[in-house]
């Protein structure tokens, strides 16, 4: 009896305890209005979330009226199986069905294939695989997107890689959307209709990846129903052979693809900022870009050199970097396309367009504007100099000078690295080195690399730091033969940084 008694004192207590802590929580959430409530449950996954609404009513209430909700995150618990899938499927139309037309300001849905392709054993019959039919997922997916637009979401994010046939293309109700301000699409090659012309679209960003859009007239529904857009990025965007974007409202463009049918690319939008593309094909013969951007202020173009560049004149660049592989027979379009890079403030070029440009003529761009420059290239030979030569001579107000490795080479040459020394950069009376204040530069095998420092460091009046990137072996050596360089200008610092060695 003493026992029984000491159990009931001890028991009592501690459930008064969980009472009362439960009813706390309740009071809490009780209090908050219901904008800091759901701000405070839109960091939970929707497994976490109805969790979260079996506590109380209140609870509850807020879980289905949550506006924001993602569907990602799903434990091993709710996936590792086919048929825990399936009851993950039918829980979430489950939960949507009692949400009803509760406001969905942002959905998120990140839905990649099955993994496993064996049903854990359980009792009872099994139930067939639908993994082979992911059609069926797509569908379910669809339909939830469906019913977000009809809750009025603002901010649509799917992810997913489950097979969409070609008879289930994307839902055209997310294109008459008025309410859908922020649009992320990353799908397995979902089947992209050309939206009605008859609904006005308030998008301000839209995101595509691996899409496969059905024919031209959809970038045109851009130019002429997306009146909001200010941010288009596309990514592995196939089915078209020309892609035109004209827009009033579109600041930043992104595009990187490697669509074979892609021909000719134009793009005309005047309040466009910041452009990057990414471009790769076999043959330059029938690829074209045009571009009319007269307020551009960032430029990334890597990929292929095409045949036709019409890129006008960016007055008001601040800067660009190309990373172009040059065909060899588009040596002219090299020095167009530099020339249109007239007002650029900070540039960076790799190997293949400083080369392409030396081929382009008997004079160099001209690049007053430019004051940093950076070049990236696999060693410091000495077929590379007279190319970078004849860019710096279109470069006589440079201020900041970067030359980097790209790539480790697969073979470090000798022979060719050390037939350029200091009296050769000496002899070419460059404008630039007076102006110039900073230099990087990482050093590759040879002396050329050294040599080049002996050059900035004699003749540079007014540098003011260089930094010497160098291997842990190279030191002793780097060390040894620059001790004899004269500093035209005693306050500038000289620094040396090593360089780790990746395995």
């Amino acid at each position: 009896m003493e026992g029984e008694g000491k159990l009931k004192a001890t028991a009592s207590p501690r459930g008064e305890g969980v009472c009362s802590e439960s009813e706390s929580i309740i009071d809490v959430f009780s209090k908050f209005p219901d904008q800091i409530s759901h701000h405070i449950v839109s960091f939970l996954t929707v497994t976490d979330l109805t969790r979260f609404g079996c506590v109380s009513k209140r609870c509850r209430e807020l879980c289905l009226s949550s506006p924001k909700l993602n569907f990602d995150g799903f434990s091993l618990a709710n996936t590792s199986t086919c048929y825990y899938r399936l009851k993950l499927l039918s829980y979430l139309d489950r939960f949507f069905f009692h949400r009803g037309d509760s406001r969905i300001q942002s959905f998120r849905v990140r839905w990649l294939k099955h993994e496993e392709y064996k049903l854990e054993e359980y009792e009872g019959e099994e139930p067939p695989c639908f993994c082979g039919r992911d059609c069926y997922e797509s569908t379910r997916m669809f339909t939830w997107i469906q019913n977000a637009v009809r809750c009025k979401v603002e901010v649509l994010d799917l992810e997913t890689d489950v097979y969409v046939s070609e008879h289930e293309p994307l839902p055209s109700c997310v294109f008459q959307c008025e309410t859908l301000r922020y649009l992320v699409l990353h799908v397995n090659w979902t089947i992209l209709r050309t939206p009605s012309f008859t609904f006005p679209s308030n998008l301000k960003y839209l995101e595509l990846k691996k899409i496969f859009i059905e024919n031209e007239g959809f970038f045109k529904w851009i130019s002429c129903c997306c009146k909001c857009i200010e941010e288009l990025n596309l990514e592995e965007v196939h089915g078209m052979e020309t892609m035109t974007i004209k827009s009033l409202s579109l600041k930043k463009l992104s595009f990187s693809s490697c669509s074979i049918a892609l021909c000719h690319i134009k793009i005309s939008c005047e309040k466009l900022e910041d452009i990057f593309i990414s471009w790769s094909f076999d043959s330059a013969n029938n690829k074209s870009l045009n571009i009319f951007a007269p307020n551009l202020k960032h430029l990334n173009w890597v990929g292929n050199m095409v045949k036709h560049p019409n890129l006008g004149k960016f007055e008001c660049l601040a800067d660009a970097a190309l990373a172009l592989i040059s065909q060899g027979d588009d040596k002219n379009n090299v020095f167009e396309v530099l020339d249109s890079l007239c007002r650029v403030k900070c540039l960076v070029l790799n190997e293949a367009t400083i080369k392409g440009h030396f081929r382009g003529g008997s004079r160099s761009a001209p690049l007053y504007d430019t004051l940093c420059l950076g070049m990236t290239f696999k060693s410091f030979v000495d077929e590379l100099i007279p190319a970078i030569v004849f860019l710096l001579r279109g470069m006589p107000n440079l201020f900041n000078l970067v030359l980097m490795k790209s790539i480790p080479p697969l073979e470090a040459p000798e022979s060719n690295t050390s037939g350029i020394d200091i009296e050769y950069w000496k002899l070419q009376n460059l404008a630039f080195v007076y102006q110039l204040r900073q230099v990087t530069i990482e050093l590759c095998n040879g002396s050329n690399g050294i040599e080049f420092v002996k050059y900035v460091l004699e003749c540079a009046p007014n540098l003011e730091r260089m930094v010497i990137v160098y291997l842990p072996q190279d030191l002793e050596k780097v060390a040894r033969k620059l001790e004899k360089s004269k500093i035209s200008n005693a306050a500038a610092a000289v620094f040396f940084q090593e360089k780790p060695i990746k395995i």
